[in-house]
């Protein structure tokens, strides 16, 4: 079934939104998402090289996922309409190959003019050296980057070097179905479960019997669905003091073991070898086996609001993401900025922020996700994901509460992004499995993801 279902996933994938983009636009989201804003573009226009009759390209690095959907192309014919002298030229890599290539496109001096990346690989580019700052490039497109954006700080040395695009929203998805099945009551649509309340709901409505296994619980082999209880027990503390690694502090080690007995003790979750066995896919949660998962806006724009690609005969429903007994009744978010930025090879600076501002205002609205630009109206954003969302019983008043409309959320680190980004995740990934099939302790591979990853950090310093 799994197997099946990552078929249908993979074909899914490629109107893929995140973990993930949206942020800028001067005209008011109030057009809708059907009809997206057009963020900005009357004062960057003259600016742009429409105005000296240049034409000039564009190579524009991002991921498959996005870059091949229908709603980018039909974005790119907006904006190369609106911008006759502006030309694109999208280089589409699949997710799981993007770092490598970013990298050797960019060391190797070849030509980028903006590039896509979630937190960890935009801060790996920034520590590399890759990027420019925009703050210069910014003010000519009348941009201000620190109140166009919220609460968005400078990345490094006081200087901006990413363009946000959306913040991620984190929430707990669940089956309906699976939950009448075995007759236990639904989550409660604001009060969040605790991790450990999670745990003994996901114990109750497992069915390993019959030829389709019901696991109470899905998870992604990714970083924080392992460490992110601890990122909420340490409020994103992934770095000591003196910028080492903290992964192997108590409270993360805490949220290991939380996983371990889910999967290994209770056997409410598929054990990680058979995960990985399977290639399963993230959005292989849809297929209707699973009782419940965290994760974040791109379900919802992705699966559950895409039932030609994703049908089901069950309804979800969205409850706050669990936390720690210690935070219970908080209402609390893994925080990661998706963003685009502008490489330090780039020969047309100002015109790929042109890009970025539409992208962002209009590509990323069309796709059902909220830009963190602040100019952006939410309400007609929450009332239509809401009216997508109406068949399975969800209501204005949640969309708005767990989509970004809680003034009160409290926001932690979703993942490391300081030193060593890329190592980080990718050494805690490589590694982790062993606690999980009982090769190794989870003192074991906690110490030795922090001798590995403190290692990295210092080569990095020493460079």
């Amino acid at each position: 079934m799994i197997k099946k279902w990552g078929l249908l996933a993979a074909a899914a994938i490629l109107v893929f939104s995140l973990a993930a983009c949206g942020s800028k636009g001067d005209k008011s989201a109030s057009e809708g998402s059907s009809s997206p804003a057009a963020s900005g573009s009357a004062s960057a226009s003259s600016d742009s090289s429409s105005g000296s009759g240049e034409t000039v390209t564009l190579k524009f690095l991002n991921i498959s996922e996005y870059l091949d959907s229908a709603e980018f192309k039909s974005f790119l014919e907006r904006f190369e309409a609106k911008y006759p002298n502006i030309k694109v030229d999208p280089v589409s890599v699949p997710h799981e190959q993007y770092i490598n290539k970013r990298n050797i496109m960019l060391a190797s001096g070849e030509q980028v003019d903006l590039l896509w990346g979630n937190g960890v690989e935009q801060f790996d580019a920034i520590n590399k050296g890759f990027l420019m700052p925009l703050d210069d490039v910014a003010k000519e497109a009348g941009i201000d980057m620190s109140k166009d954006f919220g609460d968005f700080k400078p990345d490094k040395d006081g200087k901006y070097y990413r363009f946000p695009i959306q913040q991620n929203n984190w929430m707990l998805y669940y089956n309906k179905k699976v939950f009448d099945d075995a007759k236990v009551p639904y989550p409660d649509p604001k009060v969040p479960m605790t991790w450990d309340e999670m745990a003994d709901v996901a114990q109750k409505i497992t069915n390993l019997s019959g030829k389709d296994k019901v696991y109470g619980m899905f998870y992604n082999n990714w970083g924080m669905y392992f460490y992110g209880y601890g990122s909420q027990l340490t409020n994103g503390k992934f770095y000591t003091d003196d910028g080492k690694v903290n992964i192997n502090a108590p409270e993360f080690k805490r949220s290991l073991e939380w996983m371990n007995d889910v999967m290994n003790v209770k056997k409410a979750a598929m054990p990680i070898a058979e995960f990985i066995q399977n290639n399963t896919d993230f959005l292989s949660y849809w297929n209707g086996n699973y009782g419940m998962v965290v994760g974040a806006q791109w379900y919802a724009q992705l699966a559950a609001t895409k039932k030609d690609k994703f049908p089901r005969d069950w309804k979800a429903g969205i409850a706050p993401m669990p936390v720690p007994k210690e935070m219970a009744g908080k209402h609390m978010n893994w925080s990661s900025i998706d963003s685009l930025a502008i490489p330090k090879n780039s020969k047309h600076a100002k015109e790929a922020l042109i890009l970025a501002k539409e992208y962002v205002s209009d590509y990323t609205l069309s796709t059902g996700a909220l830009p963190m630009y602040t100019k952006v109206a939410k309400d007609k954003y929450f009332q239509d994901l809401a009216n997508a969302l109406k068949d399975d019983d969800i209501t204005l008043d949640q969309v708005t509460y767990l989509f970004g409309g809680d003034p009160n959320v409290v926001n932690v680190a979703e993942k490391p992004v300081l030193g060593a980004p890329q190592e980080y995740e990718s050494t805690f990934l490589d590694i982790i499995s062993q606690y999980y099939t009982g090769a190794k302790s989870v003192d074991e591979v906690l110490n030795e993801v922090k001798e590995k990853v403190d290692a990295a950090i210092q080569e990095q310093k020493n460079q």
